[in-house]
């Protein structure tokens, strides 16, 4: 699907159609960014799953007592089972993070409030707030590069997608008060 989505946003470029190109630039970088985000979450995952983090994990109960690793990759879960709801698992690990850590803990991770430990790369990632200007700009520079639907081009479009979803606002998310 991501695939025949990055050949029809180059042949709507290449034939110049640029207004037909950029709703189905939003939809890619959605995809993109979805894709992004199961791969933060499946890290966050592993962190948490070492054997040395997860035995602390079945010892303590006061998330304050956490290492910082464990405690953001805990955070970071629980940030992104409020904002992925079609992944039932992570509703369901956010659930026993609730029951262990506290209603504090899960609303300062979901609210972003002052003091939270939620990794910036999460946040950008899972950022609701579509930048419009960001979309419009991957579509030029794909315009500008001219691309055809090979697999290399394919790839260049998606290593200007992430380095535009990577790059935008991470200064003003690591500028928050943490």
């Amino acid at each position: 699907m991501v695939r025949q989505s990055r050949s029809d946003i180059a042949q709507l470029l290449s034939n110049g159609r640029f207004s037909e190109a950029l709703p189905k630039a939003k939809q890619f970088y959605e995809d993109e960014r979805r894709l992004l985000a199961y791969d933060q979450v499946d890290n966050l995952c592993a962190s948490i799953m070492q054997k040395q983090n997860i035995s602390i994990l079945n010892r303590q109960s006061d998330v304050h007592l956490l290492p910082d690793i464990v405690k953001e990759a805990v955070a970071g879960m629980i940030f992104a089972a409020s904002r992925i709801g079609e992944l039932h698992e992570l509703q369901y690990i956010r659930s026993l993070f609730f029951v262990r850590f506290g209603n504090e803990f899960d609303k300062d991770c979901v609210d972003l409030r002052r003091g939270n430990v939620v990794g910036s790369e999460i946040v950008k990632i899972l950022d609701t707030k579509l930048p419009q200007e960001e979309i419009r700009d991957i579509v030029m520079e794909l315009s500008g590069n001219e691309l055809g639907i090979g697999d290399s081009e394919a790839e260049k479009m998606k290593s200007i997608v992430r380095r535009k979803l990577l790059r935008s606002n991470v200064g003003e998310i690591e500028g928050r008060d943490r």
